[in-house]
C-alpha cells in the first residue's frame, strides 16, 4: 500500500470476510456491525438461543452485509461447522475475532468449584484454539489475516473477585502471543485486547453498581467505555492499519490499569 494512502483506504475492510463469535449482544454485536460497515461480509455467530439469524436480520435490512449462524463454541464440532460453512460460502476467511466468554463467579471461592472451572475453561479458552486449529489454516492459505482474541482487564490485574474469569483472560493474551509467533511466517497476526469497564449488560455489576464511583475515581479517564472503543480496536486490528501489529495485548481501559 503506498505512502499517500487514504483513511477509507487505509481502515477499508472492503474484499474481506470476517468472523465474530458471541456477537448477538454487546461488544461482540457492536464489533460485527463496524466490520460489516467497513465493507467486510461478517458471520455473526452465537448461541441458538440467542437468535443470531435475527440480530444479523436487523442488520442485513440496513444494507449491512451481516449474516447470522448458530454456533456454541464449547462444542468442537460446531466451531468446525462453523468455520467450514463460512469458507464453504464465501471462499476466504480474513478476520477471526474470537470473542465469546463467560464468567460464573459470584464469589472468590469459587476458584476452588471445578465445575465452573472447567466451564470457563472450556468457554474462553478452549474453544479459541479449536477456532484457531480450524481458521488458522485457512486463512493462511488465503494469504493471511487477523486473529482477534477478547482478554480482559482481569487477566491483567489480580483480583479476588473473578480470579477463575481473570486465569483465562491471562491465558487468552498468551495464547495470542503464541500463536503469533507460529502464524506470523503465514501473514497471520494474532492479538488480543483487554478491554476495562465497558457499559455493555456484562458490566453492569459495576457500572449500575454500588461500586460505581470508586471504579471511576480510579479510571484517569473518569468514564467507562463504550462498545465501540473495543469494536475500534478490532477494525484497527482487521485493517491495513494494524496489518504490522501482532502479539500484542492492547488495553482499552480509559488508563485504569496505570493508575495509582
Amino acid at each position: 500500500m503506498a505512502d499517500n494512502v487514504t483513511a477509507a483506504e487505509l481502515f477499508s475492510l472492503h474484499g474481506q470476510v470476517a468472523i465474530v463469535t458471541g456477537a448477538t449482544t454487546g461488544l461482540g454485536r457492536e464489533t460485527a456491525r463496524l466490520l460489516a460497515s467497513a465493507g467486510a461480509t461478517t458471520v455473526l455467530s452465537g448461541l441458538a438461543s440467542e437468535h443470531p439469524e435475527r440480530v444479523a436480520a436487523q442488520f442485513a435490512d440496513s444494507g449491512l452485509p451481516i449474516v447470522g449462524r448458530v454456533c456454541d463454541v464449547s462444542s468442537a464440532e460446531e466451531v468446525a461447522a462453523l468455520v467450514d460453512a463460512t469458507h464453504a460460502e464465501f471462499g476466504r476467511i480474513d478476520t477471526v475475532f474470537a470473542n465469546a466468554g463467560i464468567s460464573l463467579e459470584d464469589r472468590p471461592s469459587d476458584l476452588s468449584s471445578d465445575e465452573k472451572f472447567d466451564r470457563m475453561f472450556d468457554v474462553n479458552v478452549r474453544s479459541v484454539l479449536h477456532l484457531a486449529a480450524c481458521a488458522l489454516p485457512r486463512m493462511a492459505a488465503g494469504g493471511g489475516g487477523a486473529f482477534i482474541i477478547m482478554s480482559s482487564l482481569a487477566g491483567i490485574r489480580g483480583n479476588t473477585k473473578i480470579p477463575v474469569y481473570g486465569l483465562t483472560k491471562a491465558a487468552n493474551a498468551q495464547l495470542a502471543r503464541n500463536l503469533a509467533v507460529e502464524w506470523g511466517p503465514s501473514g497471520i497476526r494474532v492479538n488480543s485486547i483487554a478491554p476495562g469497564v465497558i457499559q455493555t449488560d456484562f458490566a453492569k455489576v459495576i457500572t449500575e453498581g454500588p461500586h460505581r464511583e470508586a471504579r471511576l475515581a480510579k479510571t484517569p479517564m473518569r468514564r467507562f467505555g463504550e462498545p465501540y472503543h473495543v469494536a475500534g480496536t478490532v477494525l484497527w486490528l482487521a485493517s491495513a492499519a494494524g496489518s504490522f501489529t501482532s502479539g500484542q495485548n492492547i488495553v482499552v481501559d480509559g488508563g485504569t490499569v496505570i493508575g495509582d
